[in-house]
């Protein structure tokens, strides 16, 4: 095959999985017997309960997302029992982020959940060297600049 249809080749294989990707991460997903929760959601939570009582700021700079995204997942979550946000009580402007007895027990399952998959994601490439995966994380970051270059 010649580079330029190789190249094509990759890029609709690229597309195709950036479309599963979207996909997954847009569809709620039962975690509990009365809620669903989106991936964005889930992986807040995570967040939050790997940081020792962050604040809006510092979880909005650690996702890479705005304090005002930041603002209303953590309203979402507020409301369905898996944070708590706090005023500060030396500077009324600064929020922390705590999660609750809630928040902390999905924390937990989906920290082993993730373990889980990339065990069999690990299985599933195991044809692929060390090498070959530095070079596939190689490429992810080349197609991200590529796509965020051609966003702005």
């Amino acid at each position: 095959m010649e580079r330029l249809a190789l190249i094509q080749k990759v890029l609709q294989e690229h597309s195709a999985t950036s479309v599963a990707t979207v996909s997954f991460l847009e569809r709620p997903h039962k975690y509990t017997q009365d809620d669903s929760l989106y991936m964005r959601e889930v992986h807040f939570v995570v967040k939050v309960g790997s940081m020792d009582a962050p604040t809006m700021s510092e979880v909005a700079s650690s996702l890479n997302v705005t304090q005002g995204a930041v603002s209303q997942m953590a309203a979402r979550l507020e409301k369905k029992g898996y944070v708590t946000r706090r005023k500060s009580s030396q500077d009324k402007r600064v929020t922390t982020i705590l999660l609750t007895k809630k928040g902390k027990k999905l924390c937990e399952e989906h920290i082993a959940f993730d373990q889980k998959e990339h065990s069999d994601v690990s299985e599933r490439l195991g044809d692929f060297s060390d090498e070959e995966l530095e070079k596939l994380i190689h490429y992810e970051k080349i197609m991200w600049e590529i796509f965020t270059k051609w966003m702005n």
